[in-house]
């Protein structure tokens, strides 16, 4: 099984693949540019066993082609991000035994190679019968991420549970705007599986946005938080009448602003949670106008389970550890080496590490990270919750609360805040003050230029 060849086997080849920069590349195209590639990769491991090859790309259509083109090599594809630190660019190649580097190059050669030697991985056998596909370094909200392994049987499940939610076919064109590097999986083969076209705007700003989707009848919007915020910024109007399904990942949606793009668009965005472990087990398609906070029910392929830390069921509406079930979780961890069944609970729980609750008509609620839950005095809550109310003041663009030890209280809150425009610290503690408990109310207001984030755009937790 090859999830890639299985893509090109289903696909109209004369249908419309990628749009970039006004050019239309048809499925025919794809097909034989990723088919060169991979001729060139096998001449280069005529071995045929399942190397891991890293890729350095800039996003667009080669960088599609050449992830195929590894695929359909029968190695392993690894995506290498590239906003990451000059060390970890270093690193990453040793953590994950790389055993070769295709980075993209101006003019007709398109790319280098690069072979890496070095010792095999004890893991090595287990690691190829799997029938490897890709890796992928998680979020790492909290600063530690794992390379997560996917099969291509893996990849084809994870694409078919998700598109329960999404409903995409060969009559969408899907405006794609998030990272390559951190959305691959649940959303480009996802496309290119049904046959669906992905057009790419010229930048992320709003014109450009706007310009493709006007443009190319785009009928699919599939973004991050950021991106609903400057399509809102300042539009009373917003001119998009192909569009039927947006959806919003990667972090919460501020509700206002969900409001504001539903109000200038006719459209409500759909809260989703996609987990690189398990895919897309939650998408609020059904109830984002009702409940645009919620990230909606279950999908039907998916059994959820909330747990209290004594790991008893949780009653209803209250809130504790997330548990999911069923198809398309990841196979192995990297770094350490951990299979799937020996991390999964009874053998077939996965542990996401967030916190939720369900309400009466089994919706879902996400509410935080375990590990980023504050304690003050023994009274928890979730940082989210706070930050939620100092983004409530219009001079506030981002905030992140964290937690700072304390001799008599063991932690205590503090926020860091981006303004847009002076603002005195006194303002916002007074706002908090109006909605949340004492102990809530951060002790210390810091202003900063920016706050740290993942490269897939989520708040980096201490």
């Amino acid at each position: 099984m090859n999830i890639a060849e299985e893509i090109f086997q289903r696909c109209v080849p004369d249908a419309v693949a990628v749009v970039e920069k006004g050019a239309s590349h048809t499925y025919r195209e794809l097909d034989a540019l990723s088919r060169k590639i991979a001729g060139d990769l096998v001449a280069k491991n005529p071995a045929r066993s399942p190397i891991r090859i890293g890729l350095r790309c800039r996003d667009g259509y080669q960088y599609i082609a050449f992830a195929l083109g590894i695929l359909r090599a029968h190695a392993c594809f690894v995506p290498i991000p590239p906003e990451i630190s000059d060390a970890e660019q270093k690193t990453l190649p040793e953590t994950l035994h790389l055993q070769a580097i295709l980075t993209e190059v101006a003019g007709p050669s398109m790319y280098s190679y690069e072979p890496i030697r070095g010792e095999v991985p004890a893991w090595q056998h287990e690691f190829e019968l799997l029938n490897p596909a890709l890796i992928r370094f998680s979020s790492g909200t909290t600063g530690k991420s794992k390379g997560v392994l996917l099969s291509h049987e893996t990849l084809i499940e994870r694409i078919q549970a998700a598109n329960a939610g999404l409903k995409i076919s060969a009559k969408d064109r899907v405006l794609w705007v998030l990272g390559m590097s951190h959305h691959f999986a649940v959303s480009i083969l996802l496309y290119l599986w049904h046959g669906a076209t992905i057009v790419l705007p010229e930048s992320n700003l709003a014109g450009d946005i706007l310009e493709a989707a006007k443009t190319h009848s785009a009928t699919v919007f599939y973004a991050a938080p950021f991106h609903y915020i400057l399509l809102t910024a300042g539009q009373d109007k917003i001119d998009w009448p192909s569009l039927r399904l947006a959806v919003s990942t990667t972090a919460s949606l501020p509700e206002d602003i969900a409001k504001s793009f539903a109000k200038a668009s006719g459209i409500h965005p759909a809260q989703a949670l996609g987990i690189i472990e398990v895919g897309l087990p939650f998408i609020n398609s059904n109830e984002a106008e009702k409940r645009p906070s919620s990230m909606g029910k279950a999908q039907t392929a998916f059994e959820v389970l909330l747990m209290n830390g004594d790991e008893t069921p949780c009653e209803l509406g209250e809130t504790g550890e997330l548990f999911i079930k069923g198809p398309g979780i990841f196979d192995a961890y990297i770094d350490p080496w951990k299979k799937r069944s020996d991390l999964l609970k009874n053998g077939v729980w996965f542990s996401t590490g967030d916190l939720a609750y369900e309400d009466a008509d089994g919706h879902y609620y996400l509410q935080g990270r375990i590990k980023s839950v504050i304690n003050v005095g023994g009274m928890k809550f979730f940082p989210e919750e706070v930050e939620k109310v100092l983004c409530l003041h219009d001079s506030v663009r981002e905030a992140r609360v964290v937690s700072r030890q304390h001799p008599h209280f063991g932690s205590i809150p503090v926020a860091e805040v981006v303004a847009t425009s002076a603002i005195r610290a006194v303002e916002l503690l007074s706002l908090c003050k109006r909605h949340l408990a004492r102990y809530k109310i951060p002790a210390e207001i810091v202003f900063v230029e920016s706050i740290p984030q993942t490269p897939s755009g989520k708040i980096l937790r201490r």
